[in-house]
């Protein structure tokens, strides 16, 4: 008892001294009710700041209460999570072992010392402390304490490479996003006009895609990441028919670097990508910028995300609309339930300036979607969408209105997931497009199915 004491009042100076001269709460030691109800209603702001994720305050408020109530196990485990949470590794070991120090009995506090260990690169360290807690739980074994290390190690590495591989069949009926028909009325022309090829196509087909997402911590706690990603999808359909219009076949590549700062609640993603989409490598379209996200949680379940890009494009075979094309939009994520259910909802400004001026627009995209997160692995993602183009001149040169359409999207998608690594996909589509051109009014429905393994 006298040896935890002293610890405890080591303890407590060198946090004091490390933390410097803070004022203290307006309370004493001393038990008076009025004095017992501020140091409750503390410690219940203390958790609160905790539990929303701003651990540095919960930090400095654990700190004051520990001078005032060092004996106080409540306000030392505090003391010891918010100090893990605020990247202060020496700290949380410190109050960890001042706790086990008092309860060496207890198992759930060696396996929380572990995890700062492996935050603070010290496998070691981490190891002999689930060594003691499988002596004390009776259940654990060594394997399970070393899956579970290898794990932690690969969350916590400064290096994260994460991806996914994905194949699968589809149907498109209208692969060319055409209209109903091969004729049309194109604005005041008294005859109706023949564009052969331009009328609807369905298909048959299969796709396969693979993401790779890379970061890499600049030193063990800093808020500062170099991120990148390298993305890739190719299409084949099985209609002869697209062969005549080069898009029997498509492939899309995408690469990309920059830079993340990440703390408890904010998020900042800036880099520079390159896309190219090309059809049977016969015509292309290749794009080049920068793209940011902010996201901001206001509590762990409500974020507030804002994000934006802008490009330039070149098109290989209609130099007219090569230009400058940007987006910037605003958007509310929140989680629900006991199975942390997601909702997202955002509207998007965009714009493009194309060197042929009829093909520069203004316009905006609404959008909402859910994940429902069902029994048995299953993952529910129903989503819809509004876009609106405003375009600066017509369609085609027998049109005198300038172009305008309008798309709404519905869909869905199902998954299974199988394991960790493993999961089906079923996911459908339909895409309605109104333009005041007959030339771009389609339907389309996609049905895409498939299996996806995820690293």
């Amino acid at each position: 008892m006298l040896k935890h004491k002293y610890l405890l009042a080591l303890f407590a100076a060198i946090l004091y001294l490390s933390a410097g001269q803070s004022s203290a709460p307006a309370f004493a030691a001393s038990d008076t009710p009025a004095l017992a109800s501020a140091r409750a209603e503390a410690k219940a702001e203390a958790a609160t700041l905790l539990q929303k994720g701003d651990a540095n305050a919960a930090y400095d408020l654990y700190m004051r209460l520990l001078r005032e109530s060092p004996e106080d196990d409540e306000i030392s485990l505090g003391l010891a999570r918010a100090a893990a949470g605020a990247n202060r590794w020496h700290q949380s070991v410190m109050a960890y072992e001042v706790l086990i120090e008092k309860h060496p009995r207890e198992a759930a506090l060696y396996s929380e010392l572990a995890r700062v260990y492996m935050l603070a690169d010290d496998r070691e360290a981490a190891e002999r402390s689930l060594a003691v807690m499988r002596s004390l739980d009776g259940q654990t074994t060594a394997a399970d304490t070393g899956l579970a290390l290898d794990d932690m190690e690969r969350r916590y590495n400064r290096l994260q490479i994460h991806g996914k591989i994905r194949a699968g069949i589809l149907y498109d009926s209208n692969a060319n996003m055409g209209p109903k028909s091969e004729e049309m009325r194109l604005g005041d022309f008294p005859l109706p006009i023949k564009i052969p090829g331009a009328k609807e196509k369905e298909t048959f087909g299969a796709y396969l895609g693979a993401d790779l997402d890379l970061g890499y911590r600049i030193y063990q706690d800093s808020p500062w990441w170099i991120v990148g990603d390298v993305r890739a999808f190719w299409r084949g359909n099985a209609n002869d028919d697209l062969r005549d219009l080069h898009s029997q076949e498509s492939q899309w590549g995408r690469a990309s670097a920059g830079v993340r700062h990440l703390t408890s609640k904010s998020l900042f993603d800036l880099r520079f990508k390159a896309e190219i989409f090309d059809y049977e490598l016969y015509q292309n379209v290749s794009a080049i910028g920068p793209e940011a996200t902010f996201l901001y949680a206001l509590t762990p379940s409500v974020h507030l995300i804002t994000r934006g890009g802008i490009d330039h494009r070149e098109y290989s075979r209609d130099r007219h609309r090569n230009g400058t094309y940007g987006w910037a939009g605003e958007y509310l994520r929140l989680f629900f339930g006991s199975d942390n259910h997601e909702f997202m909802a955002g509207l998007r400004y965009l714009g493009a300036a194309a060197d042929k001026t009829d093909y520069s627009y203004n316009g905006y995209e609404a959008s909402a979607g859910f994940v429902f997160k069902l029994p048995y692995g299953f993952e529910l993602g129903p989503n819809i969408s509004f876009t609106q183009e405003f375009y600066k001149g017509p369609a085609t040169v027998l049109e005198t209105k300038d172009r305008e359409d309008k798309r709404l999207r519905v869909g869905t998608l199902l998954t299974y997931r199988i394991d960790e690594a493993w999961s089906l996909e079923l996911n459908y589509q339909y895409t309605n497009n109104d333009s005041k051109s007959n030339l771009y009014e389609y339907d389309q429905h996609l049905v895409t199915t498939g299996v996806a393994w995820s690293f």
